[in-house]
């Protein structure tokens, strides 16, 4: 199947902002744990919000057991405990900043995404 330019677009900027993510967080480490650092997790997820989905203020550097607990964990208190630390060290004027975009709604299309590209670029 071809790839239409919105899905090729999308995987350009998808590239772009792990690229932002590591210029901005430049570590090796999980913000949650301090394991190895193994991927960027959404605070927002990516089909919450459209907004946040190439914003790098919303990109959590992780380890894989961290990542997974979030995604996975049957035990609401071990998310919570990842959960608590990570605003703990983020503070309470990132957490705003993040809530106060959750849930504004963008209609994702090419312009937009084109947008996004001149922004992650520009950074």
């Amino acid at each position: 199947m071809k790839k239409t330019e919105i899905q090729k677009l999308e995987a350009k900027l998808n590239k772009l902002w792990k690229l932002k993510c590591d210029e901005r967080y430049n570590t090796d480490t999980c913000e949650a744990c301090g394991d190895q650092f193994s991927a960027y997790h959404h605070w927002i997820p990516k089909s919450r919000s459209t907004l946040l989905r190439y914003n790098v203020e919303n990109a959590i550097p992780l380890c894989v057991k961290c990542h997974y607990k979030i995604h996975n964990s049957s035990k609401p208190t071990e998310v919570q405990r990842i959960c608590n630390t990570i605003e703990s060290i983020r503070g309470k004027k990132w957490l705003k900043y993040i809530k106060d975009r959750e849930n504004i709604s963008i209609k994702k299309n090419i312009l937009w995404l084109k947008e996004q590209e001149a922004i992650l670029i520009g950074d």
